[in-house]
């Protein structure tokens, strides 16, 4: 067994900017810097605690992460042609490194549905792989990422189930509703190509999903999420001009998905806290808008304006009907993060500090 690697210790603290934040209530939460620290926090966004892998490599690149709770994280690592997946189940006081045993460029995301169980797809692209495909391998755990194993295969297994998702199409994520449920999305550059896959044996097989409004489009679709009673919402983005995005819900646990096209100039940029309550950012004719409904993303109306200096916002996160935050990008590009805590109606700049 490894011993777990204690995290560094902090230098002095300091301002630091937030790619990404995973809020788990209005005080404990992880995020992301611009520069790749990993951060943790216990007392708001305000002020943080660098808790990063002690990986030795400098050329190491960091990569998604998952952030279950407030003990429980992983992130995946490349070196080089070289994969590892770090997880943490004390907070971030501790980390521990499994090597995935394929080589790979990239990891695209993961998806974990409780301490054990997770899933990952890797990039197993080379040099020459055509723009338009991106050739994936499954990995799953089912020990909280102590051990990774592939889970696709080359074996045949029927008329429309594969053993893994095509390599036509670049793949923008994986996600389990539950240990057997789960999806693969991707962008489509072609008007006949689907952009969903379905598995319902915990990613041993794919078969794909249609979706309404999609026939013939070329799309790019997102990772699903869930709430109660089996309903859920994904975005999909049209390669179209005009109101490209179109809101995807389920009431049957993905098995069915019915999308609406909105009029709002909305991105697919969004948070819901349940299949009817969501917010939105506005496209790029409108960079620093919220927009929120209440209808499951059939209407939008306007929430509030972050600003004129913004010229995208790049992640909404809301945990209540009240609580929010948001990160945008100013026009000299540097990250910015906003908090709300009337429902998207008013939104304060927030600086945030870490021990580095």
């Amino acid at each position: 067994m490894v011993a777990p690697l204690p995290t560094p210790t902090p230098g002095p603290n300091q301002a630091v900017m937030l790619s990404m934040i995973h809020m788990l209530d209005v005080k404990d939460g992880w995020a992301v810097t611009t520069d790749s620290h990993v951060l943790h926090t216990s007392q708001g966004v305000f002020q943080w605690q660098d808790i990063t892998p002690p990986v030795q490599d400098v050329s190491s690149v960091f990569g998604p992460a998952v952030f279950l709770d407030a003990q429980n994280a992983w992130i995946a690592v490349l070196v080089r042609d070289k994969v590892s997946i770090w997880r943490t189940y004390t907070g971030g006081d501790f980390w521990l490194e499994t090597p995935l045993s394929v080589d790979g460029s990239s990891v695209t995301n993961m998806s974990f549905v409780d301490e054990q169980n997770g899933w990952l797809l890797l990039n197993t692209d080379q040099p020459g792989t055509d723009l338009t495909e991106q050739p994936v391998a499954v990995f799953r755990t089912m020990d909280g990422g102590a051990n990774w194993y592939r889970i696709d295969s080359s074996q045949p297994v029927g008329a429309g189930i594969r053993n893994v998702p095509p390599a036509a199409g670049i793949k923008s994520g994986i996600s389990f509703h539950t240990p057997t449920e789960g999806w693969v999305t991707e962008v489509s550059t072609s008007d006949n190509r689907n952009v969903l896959y379905h598995s319902q044996d915990a990613g041993y097989t794919w078969s794909a999903q249609s979706v309404s409004l999609l026939a013939g489009k070329a799309a790019r679709s997102f990772p699903p999420q869930f709430f109660q009673h089996d309903s859920g919402i994904m975005p999909i983005e049209l390669n179209v001009d005009s109101h490209p995005i179109v809101m995807c819900t389920t009431v049957d646990g993905g098995k069915t998905w019915t999308g609406s096209r909105p009029a709002a100039e909305i991105t697919s940029t969004v948070s819901f806290i349940n299949i009817l309550h969501g917010w939105a950012a506005g496209n790029s004719r409108h960079p620093g808008t919220i927009y929120s409904t209440d209808d499951g993303g059939n209407t939008w109306q306007v929430a509030a304006q972050l600003g004129s200096a913004l010229v995208s916002i790049t992640q909404l996160q809301f945990i209540s009907p009240m609580d929010g935050w948001a990160i945008g990008i100013s026009k000299n590009m540097e990250n910015q993060l906003y908090l709300t805590l009337d429902g998207g109606k008013t939104w304060n700049q927030s600086s945030s500090y870490a021990s580095i």
